[in-house]
Order: structure tokens, then C-alpha cells, then sequence
């Protein structure tokens, strides 16, 4: 998740467009891939056979391809589950259960602020996408500074990879950073240089910011980041993510790059009822 200002409580949301380009009307929640199987290409196939071929032909040829795309989509989320499942990063029960993501954060995740602050503040976010960007510049320094003591804040992958191809290496290099402890230094540069994230730039960054750039590069080529990625981004939509920026402050779902007055509502509201 670039048109005109924005609105306050709309959000903006990005879709995810049939080109790299943002839709602006649509504010900035950018929808993550919900595959790539393309069935009707199996009619296309058969209509360029002729009229020669039998209803009955047909009829069977499209069931099968039916069949074997239900088949195909099946098989990719076992597939995701049996991964998150094997890593420990998902939820057993299946249940989109607030402890459970919970759980998630409190072992993986970047975050400051008081590890027993009664509001967390979970920002999902997408290194490539513009206003995560224009979040990360502008709002997130004025959460900072005026809740830093008051509140956790959490850090998310949400990277949409159907729309901005650097994003899911960009998210696994800042669980890089993490494991050196120099994610915030990186995620900071990343945001200020969001046209130049190819892994060449991930890799100087990280010894831009002081990473042992041996032990970066080993951990960026092995992949082995991109379960915590496919986590969170699990626990996003378990909790209703889609797209990005997207924020949770405790059990309120916040879309959009709101301006800063919208978050201060939101976190004064659930501070308040805390305190309860």
C-alpha cells in the first residue's frame, strides 16, 4: 500500500497494478499475489483448434484444466504452510490468534520501546513501496519522539513482490542487519534510497552501516531469511493486512501513510484504555 493529499482515515492503498506504477485514486494498500496460475489460457488453447473438435472434447479439456489449477493452488499453500510449520513461524491451530502473532514478534522482529509497554504498534511494511517510504521519512520520527518510552513498535516484512521486484530480497537483507543488530541504521538507509535497492546496493549498505559484510553476504545469498519474511507476512493477513503500509496498534488495524494526527489518536485511544 499519489494523487492529490491525502485523506485522513482512507488510507492509502496500492493494488496491485497491471504496471509498476502506483494507482493514485486508490491511496496505497498494494494487494499481495494470489498466484500465478493462468486458467483460461486452457480455452485459448482449444478454441485454436478448430471448429472441428467435438463439444464433448472440449467440455472434458476445460474440466481437466479446472481441475488441475485447484489441484495446482492447493498444492502451493500446503506448500507455504509446511514451510512457516516446519520453522516454528506459524500458527498450528491455524488460527489467526493474536498470541500467536504475538509470539512471532516477540522472537523476530526489530522493535523498540519497553518490551512490557501496554500498546504495540506493528508497522507492516514493503522497502520498495513509496509510502512506506513517505511513512518511514516523515511520521515515523514524530512516533519516535513523542511515544518512545510509552509504547513498542514493531517492525513487519510485507514485501509484494508482483509489483516491486527488489522488495522480498530487500526485506531478507534487513533480517541480515537484525543479526548483527544494525537493522534500524539499515532500514533507514534503505527508505532513503528506495530507487537503488538491487542486492549490489543491499551490500553496500550493509557496510555502509557497519555489518560484517562477509557474514551479510553469506546470509543474504543463502536465503535463509525468507521464512521470517513468509511469517510475517502470514501474521499480516491473519490480522487483515492487505497491503501496505499497514499498521496494528494493539487490535486496531491502521491502513495507509496517515499523517501523524492519526496516529496519535489512535495510540492516545489505546493508551487510555490500557491504563483502564
Amino acid at each position: 500500500m499519489e494523487k492529490g493529499e491525502e485523506r485522513p482515515g482512507q488510507g492509502e492503498t496500492e493494488v496491485p497494478a497491471q504496471s509498476e506504477a502506483e494507482l493514485p485514486a486508490q491511496g496505497e494498500a498494494e494487494l499481495p499475489p494470489q498466484g500465478e496460475a493462468e486458467a483460461p489460457t486452457q480455452g485459448e488453447a482449444l478454441s485454436a483448434r478448430g471448429p472441428g473438435v467435438s463439444r464433448h472434447l472440449v467440455t472434458a479439456a476445460i474440466a481437466a484444466g479446472v481441475l488441475l489449477f485447484a489441484l495446482a493452488f492447493f498444492m502451493a499453500g500446503f506448500g507455504a504452510r509446511t514451510l512457516l510449520d516446519e520453522d516454528g513461524g506459524s500458527d498450528s491451530s491455524g488460527g489467526g490468534s493474536d498470541e500467536a502473532i504475538a509470539e512471532g514478534i516477540a522472537k523476530d522482529d526489530p522493535a523498540w520501546g519497553p518490551e512490557d509497554a501496554t500498546v504495540v504498534v506493528q508497522e507492516f511494511a514493503d522497502f520498495q513501496c513509496p509510502y512506506c517510504g513517505k511513512f518511514a521519512l516523515q511520521t515515523y520520527p514524530q512516533i519516535k519522539e513523542a511515544y518512545g518510552d510509552k509504547i513498542r513498535f514493531v517492525f513487519r516484512d510485507f514485501p509484494l513482490s508482483s509489483i516491486h521486484s527488489s522488495a522480498q530480497k530487500a526485506a531478507e537483507a534487513g533480517q541480515c542487519a537484525q543479526d548483527q543488530g544494525l537493522f534500524w541504521e539499515f532500514h533507514d538507509l534503505l527508505f532513503e534510497n528506495q530507487s537503488a535497492i538491487s542486492e549490489s546496493d543491499l551490500r553496500g549498505y550493509a557496510q555502509e552501516v557497519g555489518a560484517d559484510v562477509n557474514k551479510f553476504n553469506d546470509c543474504l545469498d543463502s536465503g535463509r531469511n525468507a521464512r521470517e519474511v513468509l511469517a510475517d507476512m502470514q501474521d499480516g493477513a491473519k490480522a487483515g493486512v492487505t497491503g501496505t503500509p499497514a499498521f496494528l496498534i494493539n487490535d486496531l488495524l491502521l491502513s495507509g501513510a496517515q499523517p501523524f494526527a492519526q496516529f496519535q489518536q489512535a495510540i492516545d485511544q489505546a493508551l487510555a484504555a490500557a491504563e483502564q
